[in-house]
C-alpha cells in the first residue's frame, strides 16, 4: 500500500495558512499605524523643531502607503481566495507589512534631532512616541507571529532608527539605548515562541488538509484510471485491424513493382544490344534515363571518364556528386526547360571529375523520347562526350588574343621582312598610327622614323643575328610629338629554327620620366612651398660650413619658427593652415633673402642661411624684418590672420663648429625667444643650455604642483571711483614652489602654455576664485564681483561654457558676479566662432572684460561687434599719464569711445593720487593698481573688505 505523503513545514500548504494570517493581521495594523501616525503628529506639532510641512508630508506619505497596501490586499485577497498563494506571494505580504514601521521608524529619527532628546519641552512627545512603538511592537507580535523573519524586520525597522539616534549622544541616551536594546531582546524571545507555536499548529492543520487533498486526489485518479483502460482496449482492437489491411496493400503493390521492373529491363537488354556494334568504335557515351525508375545505362564512360559503367546507377544523383558545383544549376535549368518543352533538345556543357581527380570539360545532348498522357518525361535518351582538348585550345586562343588587345604594352607583329602584320589597341594609343595605317609596311616606310633610321638599320642586324633586342630610343608619335620609348623585339622561328615573324613590345616612359623628376624634386624640396626641404638644407648646410671652413668666413643659421600657426590650423582646417604657410614663407622670401638659402624643415619652421656676413647687425637687421613682415596681418578666404616669427640665431664658427650643433644651437635659441613672448629673435649664449635643462626641472614640478595643490590665489582689488568702494577682484595666481618659494605667474604662465597645462591652471584658479566669492558674500562682505583672466589654450579646446557652467553649479556663486578677462588677440583668432562663444555666456549674465586694450592689433571696426561689458586700459599708458601728453590723449580717447559703446572703463596701474584725479576727471568708471592695493592673499582681502564695511563711504 503506498504511503501518506508527510506535509513539511514549508509546503505550499503552510505558506497559504501563513499568508492568512498575515493578512489578517496587515488589516488590523493598517486600522491602528494611521490613527497612532496622527496621534505622533498631533504630540509634536507644537513642540518640535521639525518644520510643519514636513510633518504633514510625513504623516501624509504614511496615510498613502497605508492606501497602497490595501489596494494592493485586495488584489492578493483575489489570489488567497483561489489557493494561488506560494512563497512569492508571502514575500510580498511580508514586504508590505514593512513598509509602515519603516516610516514610522523614519519619524522617530527625523523629528528628533539630537539637541532636542530628553530636554523638558520635548518629553511628552517622545514618551508618546515611545508608547506608541511599544504598543505597535505588542501588536506585531500577535499579527505577524505566523512568519518569523516578517515580525523581526518589522521590530528592527521600528526601533531601529530611535536606537541609531540614541547612539549620537553620548552619555544620556547611554541607559535608554540598553533600555531599548534589552526590550528588543524580550521582544524576539516572545516572536520567536509564538512562531514556533504558532507554526507548529499551522503544520498539523496543513498535514490534515493534505491528507484529505491525497484521499480526494487518489480516488479521482482511480475513476480516470478505469476510464483509460477501457479506452486503451478500443484503440488496440482498431490499431489490429488496419495493420492487417496495410499488410495486404504492400504485398500486392511489392508485386506491381516486381512486374514492372522485369519489364524495363527486357527494354533496357534490347535497346542495349542495338547500339552497342555502333558504339564501341567512337569516343561518345550513350545514356538511356527511364525517369520514372530512375535507371540509365551508359557506355564507354570507363574511356571518357574512367569509370566503370556499373559506377553510374542513379542518373542525377551520380552528376552531383561528380559535377562541378558552379555547372550544376546550369545542367538543371537546361534539364527543365527541355521537360517542359521549352526546348527542342537538352544540350549542356559542363564540368565532371576524371577517376583521376582531374576536372573534364562534358558535352550532354539528349532528348525525352517517352512521356506520360499527362506530358510529363518518362524516358530520355542522350550522349555524352569529352571536349577538354578543344576548350583548352579555345582557352589558349582566347587567352592570347585577351593579352593581345588588353596589354599595357604596345605590341606589335612583324613578317620576316620586317613588315607589320598586326598591332594592338596600346600601340595604336602610344603612337597614334591606326592598325590600317601601318599593315603591310615597314618602319621606315613613315616620314616619322626617318630620324632613327640608322637606329633601326642597327636593330634590323641584331635581330637577324642574335634573334632579339632591347633598349631606350627617342620616337615621334604621328602628330608630331617626340616621346621616350623602350622598345623589345623577339624572333619567332618555326620547327626548323627559320624565322617566320618578328614580336615586339613598346612602352611609353613619358610618365615614368616626369615621375622620376617629380620624385626627385619631391627628395630634395617642400611640395607645398617650393623651398629646401629638410635633407636638402642639411646638404646646403655642410657645403657652406665647407666652404666657410676653407675661406675663413662667418655663416649664420637662423631657425625661423611661426607663432600662432598651430591654433590656427587646429579651428580653420589644414587647407587654410597650407595657405598660410605658403603666403608665410613667401613675405620671408620677399624680405631680400635668397630662395635657394631658404627651407622649410617642419610643419611651421624655416631656416635660413647667411654667408659671408659683415657683422652681427647685419643678421639683426634681417632677423627684425622678417619679424615685422610676419607681424602683418594675412587676408585668407576673408578670414585676418595673425602671425608672429620667433628666430633663434647660430654662427658658425663663434657658437658652433659643426652641422648639427649649430641646429640644435638654433633650436634653444627659439626656444628662448617664445619664452620671451614671441616676436623676436635670440642669438644662442652658452648659459642656454643650463637653462633648458632647468625649464624641463621646472616643467616636471609644474606637473606635480597641480596634484600637490601648490598654486594660491592672490586678489587684487578694483575701486569703483563713484563709490569709492572695493566692488571687484582680479584673481593672480602663485605658485608656492616647495624649494623656490613663491614664485610670480611670469616664471611659470609660459612654460604653462607650452606644455599645455594652462588649462588645468586656468580650470583650478576659476574653480577655488568663485568658492572665494561665495564664501564673501555669505559673510556678509558685500557682493563682489571676481574677474579671472581666461588664456587662448582654454578656448582653443571649445569646452568653455560647460567648465564654467560646471564651477557655477558646484561653487553656488551667482553668474553675475563671475567676470572673464580676454584679450583681443584671443578673440581674433577665430573671431566669429569666439564672438558667438562670449554671446552665450554672456546671456547667462557672466560679465566679459577686454584685457590689455591698446597694446595689441587693435581694431576699432570689430570692438563694436565684440560682445563685452569693461574695457580696461593697459598699465602703460597710464603709468606716464601725469608726464606724456600723449598717453593722456590716448586714454581720454579711450575712456570716450568706451562710453559710447555703453562699455565701462577700468584703468590699471594706477599707483599716485595724481593718476587718480586725472582719470576721475576723465570719467574714468574704476580703478586698479598699487594705490589702492597690492595683489594680497585671501585672507588679507577678508580683512580689507571688513574693514571697508565699518568705515563711512568716502570718496578717495
Amino acid at each position: 500500500m503506498q504511503s501518506l505523503p508527510t506535509q513539511p513545514s514549508h509546503s505550499p500548504t503552510v505558506v497559504d495558512e501563513q499568508c492568512q494570517r498575515l493578512y489578517s493581521g496587515m488589516l488590523t495594523l493598517s486600522a491602528l499605524e494611521v490613527p497612532c501616525a496622527a496621534i505622533l503628529v498631533a504630540s509634536y506639532w507644537s513642540q518640535s523643531p521639525i518644520a510643519r510641512p514636513t510633518m504633514l508630508g510625513w504623516l501624509a506619505v504614511t496615510v498613502l502607503v497605508v492606501a497602497l497596501r490595501l489596494g494592493l490586499l485586495r488584489v492578493y485577497r483575489r489570489r488567497l481566495d483561489r489557493d494561488q498563494s506560494d512563497r512569492r506571494c508571502r514575500r510580498w505580504l511580508s514586504l508590505m507589512a514593512l513598509a509602515t514601521p519603516l516610516a514610522m521608524g523614519l519619524a522617530g529619527y527625523l523629528f528628533n534631532p539630537v539637541s532636542t532628546l530628553f530636554t523638558t519641552p520635548m518629553l511628552v512627545p517622545q514618551l508618546t512616541l515611545a508608547a506608541l512603538g511599544l504598543g505597535l511592537c505588542m501588536v506585531s507580535l500577535a499579527a505577524y507571529s505566523s512568519h518569523l523573519p516578517t515580525v523581526l524586520l518589522y521590530l528592527l525597522l521600528l526601533l531601529g532608527p530611535a536606537m541609531w539616534r540614541l547612539t549620537q549622544i553620548q552619555q544620556d541616551g547611554q541607559p535608554m539605548l540598553m533600555l531599548l536594546a534589552g526590550l528588543g531582546v524580550f521582544l524576539v524571545i516572545a516572536a520567536r515562541r509564538i512562531n514556533r507555536t504558532g507554526n507548529q499548529a499551522l503544520a498539523l492543520q496543513a498535514s490534515n488538509r493534505a491528507l484529505i487533498d491525497y484521499l480526494n486526489r487518489a480516488r479521482s485518479d482511480a475513476e480516470s484510471l478505469n476510464e483509460k483502460l477501457a479506452q486503451e482496449i478500443c484503440e488496440r482492437k482498431d490499431a489490429r485491424q488496419r495493420l492487417q489491411e496495410a499488410n495486404e496493400r504492400l504485398e500486392t503493390m511489392v508485386q506491381e513493382r516486381t512486374q514492372a521492373l522485369e519489364q524495363s529491363n527486357k527494354a533496357l537488354t534490347d535497346t542495349g544490344e542495338q547500339l552497342q556494334l555502333a558504339l564501341e568504335a567512337s569516343n561518345i557515351g550513350l545514356w538511356d534515363w527511364m525517369l520514372e525508375t530512375g535507371h540509365n545505362y551508359h557506355t564507354n564512360f570507363d574511356r571518357l571518364l574512367g569509370y566503370d559503367s556499373a559506377y553510374f546507377r542513379n542518373f542525377f544523383g551520380d552528376l552531383e556528386e561528380l559535377v562541378h558545383p558552379d555547372d550544376l544549376p546550369r545542367i538543371r535549368r537546361a534539364m527543365v526547360a527541355h521537360f517542359k518543352g521549352q526546348s527542342d533538345s537538352y544540350h549542356a556543357v559542363y564540368r565532371l571529375r576524371h577517376a583521376d581527380g582531374e576536372w573534364r570539360w562534358i558535352e550532354d545532348d539528349g532528348r525525352v523520347v517517352e512521356r506520360a498522357k499527362s506530358g510529363r518525361a518518362l524516358r530520355m535518351i542522350g550522349t555524352r562526350r569529352d571536349i577538354t582538348d578543344d576548350r583548352q585550345a579555345q582557352e589558349q586562343l582566347r587567352l592570347a588574343a585577351t593579352v593581345f588587345e588588353n596589354a599595357p604594352e604596345g605590341i606589335f607583329i612583324l613578317d620576316n621582312q620586317f613588315r607589320f602584320q598586326a598591332v594592338n589597341a596600346r600601340f595604336e594609343q602610344i603612337t597614334g598610327y591606326t592598325e590600317s595605317m601601318v599593315l603591310g609596311k615597314q618602319v621606315l616606310d613613315h616620314e616619322g622614323t626617318t630620324a632613327n633610321s640608322d637606329t633601326y638599320k642597327m636593330i634590323t642586324a641584331a635581330l637577324k643575328e642574335n634573334g632579339f633586342w632591347e633598349g631606350e630610343i627617342n620616337e615621334k608619335r604621328h602628330n608630331g610629338e617626340h616621346f621616350p620609348e623602350w622598345l623589345q623585339v623577339s624572333a619567332v622561328r618555326d620547327e626548323q629554327k627559320r624565322v617566320i615573324r618578328y614580336v615586339g613590345m613598346i612602352s611609353d616612359l613619358t610618365t615614368r620620366k616626369e615621375t622620376e623628376e617629380q620624385l626627385q624634386f619631391l627628395s630634395n624640396f617642400d611640395r607645398l612651398t617650393g623651398l629646401a626641404n629638410r635633407s636638402q638644407f642639411r646638404e646646403h648646410l655642410h657645403k657652406s660650413l665647407t666652404l666657410a671652413r676653407l675661406n675663413r668666413e662667418k655663416v649664420a643659421l637662423l631657425m625661423i619658427d611661426l607663432d600662432r600657426f598651430k591654433p590656427i590650423n587646429e579651428s580653420l582646417g589644414h587647407e587654410i593652415g597650407d595657405r598660410l604657410l605658403k603666403a608665410a614663407a613667401d613675405r620671408i622670401c620677399e624680405c631680400g633673402v635668397p630662395t635657394e638659402d631658404m627651407a622649410r624643415v617642419g610643419g611651421d619652421e624655416f631656416t635660413l642661411l647667411m654667408e659671408n656676413f659683415p657683422n652681427e647687425a647685419a643678421v639683426s637687421n634681417l632677423s627684425q624684418k622678417v619679424i615685422n613682415a610676419l607681424k602683418k596681418p594675412f587676408m585668407i578666404d576673408g578670414h585676418e590672420l595673425l602671425l608672429g616669427g620667433s628666430i633663434g640665431i647660430s654662427i658658425f664658427p663663434d657658437t658652433a663648429k659643426e652641422a648639427q650643433s649649430m641646429i640644435n644651437q638654433a633650436d634653444m635659441a627659439v626656444y628662448q625667444a617664445k619664452r620671451s613672448g614671441g616676436n623676436s629673435y635670440q642669438y644662442y649664449r652658452g648659459n642656454m643650455r643650463v637653462a633648458s635643462v632647468e625649464q624641463l626641472a621646472l616643467e616636471t614640478s609644474l606637473r606635480k604642483a597641480i596634484f600637490k595643490n601648490e598654486f594660491v590665489i592672490y586678489y587684487q582689488p578694483k575701486m569703483d571711483l563713484g563709490s569709492g568702494r572695493i566692488t571687484s577682484v582680479e584673481a593672480l595666481v602663485r605658485w608656492q614652489h616647495p624649494t623656490m618659494g613663491l614664485l610670480p605667474p611670469s616664471d611659470f604662465i609660459p612654460l604653462a602654455e607650452e606644455s599645455g597645462l594652462i588649462s588645468a591652471i586656468g580650470e583650478l584658479v576659476m574653480e577655488r576664485a568663485c568658492r572665494h566669492a561665495r564664501q564673501w558674500h555669505q559673510q556678509g562682505l558685500g557682493d563682489i564681483c571676481v574677474s579671472v583672466n581666461l588664456s587662448a589654450h582654454q578656448f582653443r579646446k571649445g569646452n568653455v561654457a560647460q567648465i564654467i557652467d560646471r564651477v557655477l553649479d558646484s561653487t553656488g556663486l551667482p553668474a553675475h558676479l563671475l567676470e572673464l578677462e580676454l584679450t583681443e588677440s584671443l578673440i581674433m583668432e577665430d573671431m566669429d566662432q569666439n564672438i558667438t562663444l562670449l554671446q552665450e555666456l554672456r546671456t547667462r549674465g557672466i560679465e566679459l572684460a577686454l584685457d590689455d586694450f591698446g597694446t595689441g592689433y587693435s581694431s576699432l571696426s570689430y570692438l563694436k561687434r565684440f560682445p563685452v561689458d569693461t574695457l580696461k586700459i593697459d598699465r602703460s599708458f597710464i603709468m606716464e599719464m601725469d608726464t606724456s601728453p600723449d598717453d593722456a590723449a590716448i586714454t581720454r580717447a579711450i575712456i570716450d569711445m568706451a562710453h559710447s559703446l555703453k562699455m565701462r572703463v577700468i584703468a590699471e596701474g594706477v599707483e599716485t593720487a595724481a593718476h587718480l584725479e586725472m582719470l576721475r576727471e576723465m570719467g574714468c568708471d574704476g580703478i586698479q593698481g598699487f594705490y589702492i592695493s597690492k595683489p594680497v592673499p585671501e585672507t588679507r582681502l577678508q580683512e580689507i573688505l571688513r574693514d571697508q564695511i565699518h568705515k563711512p563711504r568716502v570718496k578717495i
